[in-house]
């Protein structure tokens, strides 16, 4: 009976996946995805999923163990459908309880795309910009951090609102003021405190005397005055499996390293015990001429060196670039360079002792992407996915990660 309890969240994974293969047969269209093939390769030792695996089995049997894991990426984690996913795969399938959120985005204010497995709204008038694309009309320039977004106003009437999966009595706004004197007020239920000057992060932090999962953010401008916001850490004291997700629409791998000069200090905050890499679709979009391997595995280095710097026992996970098409001239063309990244992230591997969730393979390599678009798990640009083409990575990456970590 208990190996029978041992292997359930693989096997309602694997349920899942299977009725969405039946749905994709009665499609027509040649899509091929098994179950089977969805695993995690090494290149090198073992050594990091392994205690990674520990750590899992661990917060499974202990009500008060906590697992931290942090997807960083572009658009495809922007959209927050495959790691919303996960999120619900490790809570009701493998029956791990849900561990909060840390760093969130009110990306309203931007204007943009995103997780809708939280709320956000917002009053007044606010700019955005990302720092995979800085916006050059934000009257200054943000302190980029492990979000890479931001958003400005110097509107009196400004404010913005969240509500989030799971409770907190404090909470940190990362962001800065046009001076000492623009600190945001927090409002939960009737009570209202105004922030403080953080002295753990860049920006702003506030204490309830209660625990709530909704608080409204006033920046209380007088005429000249501006606020920036980059970000949002409630502090929970909840258990489980903490999903941490933080994607920008056209982030490279250099998007952190380069333009978020906060990202050090705010990774600090999330002490990963897995760090899953699902960067390297913008990088490549180019003509494969123009794509250096060398300085794309640099680039990673970098952004590697920051995170083990924090957390060096943290096990690391790439994903493949999934097989895509790209702008050029006005339209859309192949992108031929999904082998190579594939190539450099398994070479990484080897370097880091990582593993490798080869999607690229997982799809049918080159050109399946036109099957996957006729099969409606795929956008009609051949890059982005459909949410239900989201929803059945979020399976599949779950089931890798289960037989590695439950079933060896």
């Amino acid at each position: 009976m208990a190996q029978k309890r041992r292997y359930r969240g693989v096997r309602k994974a694997a349920l899942i996946i299977l009725a969405a293969l039946c749905w994709l047969s009665a499609t027509g269209q040649e899509v091929k995805v098994d179950p089977d093939s969805s695993v995690i390769q090494f290149p090198g030792s073992r050594v990091g999923i392994e205690r990674f695996a520990s750590k899992l089995k661990a917060c499974r049997k202990s009500s008060s163990s906590i697992v931290n894991i942090w997807h960083i990426g572009g658009s495809h984690v922007q959209a927050g459908w495959f790691t919303s996913r996960m999120r619900h795969n490790f809570d009701s399938l493998g029956h791990y309880p849900a561990g909060g959120r840390a760093y969130i985005f009110p990306y309203p204010l931007a204007r943009t795309n995103y997780d809708k497995s939280y709320k956000s709204g917002y009053t007044g008038e606010w700019t955005g910009s990302m720092s995979s694309n800085p916006n050059r009309s934000m009257p200054v320039q943000p302190g980029f951090g492990v979000c890479g977004i931001a958003a400005y106003t110097s509107d009196t009437t400004a404010s913005f609102g969240v509500r989030i999966p799971g409770f907190f009595s404090r909470i940190h706004i990362m962001g800065s003021g046009s001076s000492e004197d623009v600190l945001p007020y927090i409002t939960a239920d009737d009570y209202t405190v105004r922030c403080r000057r953080d002295t753990l992060l860049s920006g702003f932090v506030a204490d309830l005397p209660f625990e709530t999962d909704t608080v409204l953010v006033e920046p209380r401008l007088k005429d000249g005055e501006h606020f920036v916001v980059t970000g949002i850490l409630p502090e929970d004291n909840g258990c489980g499996v903490r999903y941490v997700s933080t994607g920008v629409n056209g982030a490279r791998t250099n998007t952190w390293t380069s333009r978020c000069p906060e990202f050090e200090r705010e990774a600090s905050q999330i002490h990963p015990d897995l760090v899953i890499l699902a960067l390297g679709i913008n990088d490549s979009a180019c003509p494969p001429e123009q794509f250096n391997p060398e300085r794309f595995k640099a680039n990673y280095r970098k952004l590697l060196d920051i995170i083990l710097s924090q957390a060096p026992d943290c096990a690391v996970l790439f994903i493949t670039n999934n097989d895509s098409w790209r702008w050029s001239r006005r339209r859309m063309v192949h992108n031929d360079n999904g082998s190579a990244v594939r190539k450099a992230m398994f070479e990484l591997a080897s370097e880091y002792d990582a593993g490798v969730w080869d999607l690229f393979s997982l799809m049918g390599g080159n050109g399946s992407a036109d099957a996957w678009r006729g099969a409606g798990l795929m956008k009609n640009d051949r890059l982005h996915f459909t949410r239900e083409g989201y929803e059945l990575l979020g399976d599949l990456l779950y089931t890798a990660l289960m037989r590695e970590c439950e079933t060896r």
